[in-house]
């Protein structure tokens, strides 16, 4: 990416026949540079007097409808101008946005135009690398510009819009204002006698260093946690043949995506779609039954099921009750939760929640006490492997209302995600900041030690700079050209 400061254009919207094609355009002196080419649609003989506009609107941007033309007064387009002067735009300097009626041929010109006056095609992210180099804004709101972009939920553009606001950014810098404060007490000692600054005692330190360890440890638990905002909370529907899990796939999503039928075994393979209730967002799965079979296709699936199982962040188990007598019900749920505790690999952090399915099929005494029936044996469960990733709810639900299993998808949601997408928490969402903060908790891990044994402040100020230096980089002070790039070429052209 060009180190150096010309005038750089792209196309920021679609290139495909549109109704509008906007074009952005950043640069020094760019107002004095494109008013050649200017006109006032009222008289197009006469060049539209920027500095004039620019001046009436006091520095602020403003818009106006004009004719573009090229060096040889040919027309390229009457278009509508927007100017941003220098510093209040988004790279800092002066910015232009023009929009031409949504022809290719028409933006082909245009572009034409801008390069024969000197200036070159943008770089993927060039606008913003801009940004941040003329002090706009620092690289984790940059980062979170493009996580703005390129995010498909809801949940993501809500974590992206903190990180643009500065949420995270305002969090490292208390903890890196935390280090400062440790720093300056080693460098006295360092510097100074003992009797201008008094003895050295590391160990005064330690509540410092552990407060700080303590909120790097919160912040890097939000990765995980903003995955699964940023990518939906992965829901798998899992249980034996025609438990009626297709069923609720389609009733969920609404509409018919798996194929449902009344012989076992008719899902063979994973199938996966989003979905969002009250705003949270979700991945749903749909997978094959699970029982032992000598089926060659069907053991693929029961083994893909069980992989789903290890990898999903809620499970709904579903159980079909159908045709089973009321005396039976109690160990037909022991027995089908216990099967499946034993054969799934499932981890610390996921959660189960029993569904029983078909409840219009049921008898009335069943829908009743089922609840009850599911808590007097749930204690039973507590002592399998996992057990414990079992919700004390029981959901009984059908393919005509779903609203119940909806809101307990959203309640394990949020215990899930916590508060995160909340306008005040900060969240890191990029491994490049995850492992900026697992470098300054090392560091403070190794500083701790240090102080433990009461050795020399240089030793103990130069590991606690080096995380002060690591919670720098998630904001911007990086001085490689290279590291920019490489951030940077994940971005759109035109941003």
């Amino acid at each position: 990416m060009s180190s150096n400061f010309d005038s750089i254009f792209a196309l920021a919207s679609t290139s495909q026949r549109s109704a509008i094609h906007l074009h952005r355009v950043s640069g020094r002196n760019l107002f004095e540079i494109i008013s050649k080419y200017v006109y006032k649609p009222s008289n197009q003989n006469e060049n539209l007097n920027i500095d004039l506009l620019l001046q009436k609107s006091n520095g602020k941007a403003i818009s106006h409808y004009v004719y573009l033309k090229d060096q040889n007064l040919n027309l390229i387009d009457d278009v509508m101008i927007t100017f941003f002067p220098a510093p209040k735009s988004y790279t800092g300097e002066d910015i232009i946005e023009i929009g031409v009626h949504g022809n290719p041929l028409i933006s082909a010109k245009l572009q034409s135009l801008l390069r024969s006056i000197g200036m070159r095609d943008a770089e993927p992210g060039e606008f913003t690398q801009r940004a941040v180099l003329n002090g706009k804004m620092d690289l984790a709101q940059a980062e979170g510009i493009n996580q703005l972009i390129h995010t498909e939920t809801l949940g993501g553009i809500q974590l992206a819009r903190n990180t643009v606001e500065g949420v995270l950014s305002k969090e490292t810098e208390l903890i890196r204002d935390q280090l400062i404060s440790m720093l300056s007490y080693l460098e006295a000692h360092i510097d100074f006698a003992p009797d201008e600054v008094g003895d050295y005692n590391p160990s005064s330190l330690l509540p410092q260093m552990e407060e700080a360890k303590s909120k790097l440890e919160a912040l890097l638990n939000t990765y995980s946690t903003g995955l699964k905002v940023r990518e939906g909370v992965k829901v798998a529907l899992l249980g034996k043949p025609n438990a009626g899990k297709s069923s609720l796939y389609n009733a969920l999503l609404r509409y018919e995506r798996a194929i449902v039928t009344n012989i076992p075994g008719t899902t063979r393979d994973v199938l996966e779609d989003r979905l969002v209730i009250q705003n949270k967002d979700f991945v749903l799965i749909d997978t094959a039954g699970i029982r032992n079979t000598t089926d060659t296709v069907e053991k693929i699936g029961v083994e893909r099921s069980l992989k789903t199982a290890s990898i999903a962040d809620i499970i709904c188990f579903i159980i079909n009750l159908e045709n089973i007598e009321y005396e039976k019900i109690s160990d037909v749920i022991k027995f089908e939760i216990k099967a499946f505790l034993s054969e799934a690999k499932l981890s610390k952090d996921q959660k189960i929640l029993i569904v029983i399915s078909k409840k219009d099929l049921l008898n009335e005494k069943i829908i009743k006490n089922i609840e009850n029936i599911f808590k007097s044996c749930i204690s039973e469960f507590r002592t399998e492997p996992f057990g414990f990733c079992l919700d004390s709810n029981i959901v009984v639900t059908s393919t005509e209302n779903t609203d119940l299993l909806s809101k307990h998808l959203v309640i394990l949601h949020e215990e899930l995600t916590g508060m995160l997408t909340k306008n005040e928490n900060p969240a890191l969402i990029s491994m490049r900041q995850k492992n900026k903060v697992e470098i300054a908790i090392k560091c403070i891990d190794d500083a701790v030690n240090l102080i433990k044994q009461r050795d020399f402040p240089e030793k103990i100020s130069s590991i606690i700079n080096h995380a002060r230096q690591s919670l720098q980089e998630i904001v911007g002070e990086i001085h490689l050209d290279n590291v920019l790039e490489k951030i940077f070429s994940t971005f759109c052209i035109g941003k």
